[in-house]
């Protein structure tokens, strides 16, 4: 008994030896460790954000697997739906401008686009466009498919969407679905239909669009057509569309010079306000006469005259059935008047109803075009302040708004050979001309989330 007691004393001692041996040792090292950051804190900082970044990393790309594992799964289940006997698999045509946001478009395409599709059992036609311009020449030698789908950002849309309406006379019938991957420097439309955010929530966008083209699930939105209001009547331009909007003013000139800033990353978008708010080559003072015309649901002076074609195509039985287009016989007075006014103003902009927030909008509102005038002035700190509110998606003040069905903008100051005055149309830049806007309701239909289809 003494000796089992005499033991378990010693294996006491052995383990508080231990213990007390092995406290120093970790006290010993935490020390060391504390003065090795103090006399190489700049290293020290450093490794600290690389490894938080790795972290972040890490953390990122595994919930994207997750995500993308997810959305795979839905479209994996569409494709392995039965074809019937008298159908052949969809087949749709992506327009992918490899340029866009900075040349990723493409390898963003191949990592959260191209595998939702695949999976679907969609034939897949990708054309790649090489030079400005090159998105309309594709639809207008467009071959047979069951949809147009643009992987690019605001300004490859335009350019589809006017390809489109410039091949088939804007005829409704005519006009095949089109969908869009928020694969571009700005989304503006993308954005309203697939929100995005952070990382992961651009990667849930991009995923949320495509597997919209997968469920064929689509909503009319509002197109506007632009012409260029020649004096010349024997010279004759051909019209450019857009869904987004119009944008004119010091604002606007701001945004396309951040990337002149690319030295401050992710803050430039910030800088650019910064750094031009005193300059006087941005236009502060956009002057012009406007002529417009109240909205209207439809009279004789605005119908559109068409017969209806039955209409067998795949996306069909998704829409509503319309009783067919016929000549509108309801009288409108007031959509034959003109209203004039002049405006001197540091931020115009005209807006289509797709890039709108508005809870008291609802399908059956009367579709409208909105003109969103600025004040007349700005100073320096209001500009900066304005300016970085857009830049986090809220809208900036407005002294003044115009609901039209149709607008006519004669610019005071045009671009000429001495000054270059630009808009920008859907965030492309055209020159300062007189135009005329007309608002197209509800002409193409473009893909959806399934919530978003009632909506429409």
């Amino acid at each position: 008994m003494t000796f089992v007691i005499g033991t378990i004393l010693s294996i006491v001692k052995f383990v508080m030896a231990t213990i007390e041996i092995n406290f120093e040792n970790v006290m010993a090292a935490i020390i060391k460790f504390a003065k090795g950051v103090r006399n190489h804190w700049k290293k020290s900082i450093f490794a600290a954000i690389a490894i938080s970044y790795g972290i972040k990393y890490g953390i990122d790309k595994h919930e994207t697997n997750k995500l993308m594992r997810i959305y795979c799964e839905k479209a994996a289940r569409y494709g392995k739906q039965p074809l019937k006997n008298d159908s052949l698999p969809r087949n749709i045509t992506v327009i992918l401008n490899p340029n866009a946001n900075k040349r990723k478009a493409s390898q963003n395409f191949e990592k959260y686009c191209a595998p939702i599709l695949n999976l679907a059992g969609i034939c897949v036609d990708i054309i790649q466009t090489d030079s400005e311009g090159h998105a309309k020449t594709i639809m207008n030698d467009l071959a047979p498919t069951d949809a147009v789908v643009v992987a690019g950002g605001d300004g490859t849309l335009s350019e589809v969407i006017t390809g489109a309406l410039r091949r088939t006379g804007e005829k409704p019938n005519n006009i095949l679905p089109i969908g869009i991957l928020p694969l571009g420097r700005t989304n503006t439309i993308a954005k309203a239909l697939f929100p995005g955010g952070d990382y992961l929530e651009d990667v849930r966008s991009l995923a949320d669009a495509t597997l919209a083209v997968v469920e064929e699930m689509v909503k009319p939105v509002d197109i506007m057509r632009i012409e260029i209001v020649e004096d010349d009547a024997a010279e004759e331009s051909k019209p450019v569309y857009a869904v987004g909007g119009i944008e004119w003013g010091a604002y606007r000139d701001a945004q396309v010079q951040k990337d002149s800033y690319w030295y401050f990353g992710s803050l430039r978008k910030y800088a650019t306000y910064i750094f031009n708010g005193y300059k006087n080559n941005l236009n502060w003072n956009c002057e012009a006469l406007i002529k417009y015309s109240v909205p209207c649901d439809g009279c004789s002076n605005c119908h559109t005259s068409e017969k209806s074609t039955e209409n067998k195509r795949w996306y069909n039985r998704f829409l509503s059935n319309k009783s067919p287009n016929v000549t509108s016989r309801k009288i409108n007075q007031q959509c034959k008047e003109i209203h004039e006014q002049t405006i001197s103003t540091s931020d115009f902009g005209l807006l289509t109803s797709n890039t709108i927030t508005d809870p008291s909008e609802t399908a059956d509102s009367i579709p409208k075009l909105r003109l969103n005038i600025g004040p007349q002035q700005v100073d320096y700190l209001d500009f900066v302040r304005q300016g970085w509110r857009s830049e986090q998606g809220q809208d900036r003040d407005i002294a003044n708004v115009i609901e039209a069905r149709q607008v006519e903008i004669h610019p005071f100051a045009v671009s000429d050979e001495t000054k270059e005055l630009w808009f920008s149309i859907d965030k492309e830049n055209f020159e300062v001309k007189p135009v005329r806007v007309t608002l197209l309701p509800k002409l193409i239909n473009m893909f959806c989330k399934k919530g978003d289809v009632m909506a429409g």
